[in-house]
């Protein structure tokens, strides 16, 4: 009767119906293992894509994991693939050395290096898309590894159908159905030696918890996958609304969704993916009605104010020490225009379109040239008769410490007598009178955004 095929095939050919977009004349080459799944991968959509009007090619990737036993399987999907007169690409990899020089364990490695293949191969003129073979099974085992290392609705959301240039049509088949139509189909396969191995996490998750779970359940792996289809709906909601929300006061939105807002930015901004717990410490300090700083790995940081929440990379952002340069009458740019300081002795009448701060000198007690350079470690203003750390004042001031260093500070042979935002020394203060130098430090629009956004508030 052959009722495994043509279930087999009626459930490959749906995956292709609901494709939101069409491939025909693409180019379609699916990631040949050796294995049951990808076999019976190859064998469907050779069957079918006349129907679908694509053509079909295949690449197999050596890990070199397993010696001889990976020259054989490569071997035979080279075989397989003439047989039926595919097309195939042969790469291999050094997986173990991989694994050790990045000091990553073998599984992820692995991956790394096998979607690093799939990529050159979607590069080539006569690939549009690669097409790999994780089916029901292998969904339901992802749902539970992810959830088991503590991750959200995201990692619930298990593997996806199709992104970018992967499609993965055997989501809706279970392992067994795609044994079963290989055996109708008298097809042989090769078995992976390491697939028996429970010290990876993925076969101790295939070969003894879910076993386990199916004396509950004997349906389990139809559950979690439909578990997994319910979260990927939720996840494709959001995403829709996330970028309407990205530059929204966070706290005015439900935590579900200014929770993936948060992910969202965080992803943008470093590439890596926010866990669980420091996305709930940067939720709890948006409540806070004091300016918090964050910490996040790979020297990263949450800076939350007022609402907003911005991103800072630590090592991207040194103590940049500009150069001193000495000041003229009239407009000083310094810090590579970033920041303009007039110095006139008429009064500036303020009304700038940039942040701006002014200030009173008295000008026959500047000793030497007037100079400007950004902070240093130390720095110390005497000002209402103590002397203090400019980090210190910047501190009291509640002065965003990302922007700390293109503030300018202004001294003469004596030290600094004019700080913005912090003040004047007391040697200089100056009430207006003949006498007085009218200093107004002006910051670029850029810097304006910066500091509207977190001094301000």
């Amino acid at each position: 009767m052959n009722r495994a095929r043509i279930s087999f095939i009626r459930k490959l050919s749906k995956y292709f119906e609901n494709l939101p977009f069409s491939v025909q004349e693409k180019g379609l080459c699916i990631a040949l293992s050796g294995g049951a799944d990808s076999v019976a991968l190859l064998l469907g959509m050779a069957e079918v894509s006349e129907t679908f009007g694509f053509n079909i090619s295949a690449c197999h990737f050596n890990h070199m994991i397993r010696g001889d036993e990976a020259d054989r399987d490569e071997e035979f999907c080279k075989q397989l693939c003439k047989n039926h007169n595919i097309k195939i690409f042969c790469g291999r990899d050094d997986v173990p050395a991989y694994a050790s020089r990045y000091n990553i364990g073998i599984e992820e490695a692995a991956r790394s290096c096998r979607y690093a293949f799939f990529e050159r191969i979607c590069s080539k003129d006569t690939v549009d898309y690669c097409v790999t073979a994780h089916n029901m099974n292998d969904d339901a085992e992802t749902l539970l590894i992810n959830l088991i290392r503590g991750s959200g609705s995201y990692g619930a959301s298990s593997i996806a159908p199709y992104k970018d240039k992967i499609l993965r049509p055997l989501l809706e088949i279970s392992r067994q159905e795609i044994e079963e139509f290989l055996s109708e189909s008298e097809q042989t396969y090769v078995t992976d030696s390491t697939n028996l191995c429970n010290d990876y996490t993925r076969n101790y998750v295939r070969n003894v918890i879910i076993p386990d779970m199916c004396k509950l359940n004997p349906s389990v792996v139809e559950a979690l996958s439909r578990y997994s289809a319910s979260c990927r709906s939720d996840r494709e909601y959001f995403e829709a609304v996330i970028n309407e929300n990205l530059d929204t006061d966070l706290r005015l939105l439900p935590k579900a969704l200014r929770n993936r807002v948060l992910m969202k930015k965080y992803k943008e901004f470093s590439g890596q993916s926010l866990n669980s717990n420091m996305v709930s410490d940067i939720d709890r300090a948006l409540f806070s009605e004091k300016r918090v700083c964050v910490p996040l790995f790979d020297h990263t940081e949450a800076v939350i104010n007022n609402g907003n929440v911005q991103f800072f990379n630590k090592s991207e952002n040194p103590l940049l020490e500009y150069d001193f340069q000495e000041l003229q009458n009239g407009t000083n740019k310094v810090f590579g225009d970033r920041v303009i300081i007039d110095i006139s002795n008429n009064k500036s009448s303020g009304n700038f379109n940039n942040l701006s701060t002014n200030a009173y000198i008295s000008e026959d007690k500047i000793i030497g040239k007037l100079k400007v350079r950004n902070r240093r470690v130390g720095d110390k203003i005497f000002i209402k008769g103590m002397n203090k750390t400019l980090k210190k004042l910047f501190i009291d001031k509640k002065v965003p410490k990302e922007y700390r260093n293109i503030i300018p500070i202004i001294f003469d042979e004596e030290g600094i007598i004019y700080v913005p935002f912090v003040g004047v020394a007391d040697r200089v203060i100056q009430k207006e009178n003949n006498d007085t130098i009218y200093i107004t430090t002006i910051f670029n629009t850029i810097e304006k955004e910066r500091w509207t956004n977190a001094y301000e508030k």
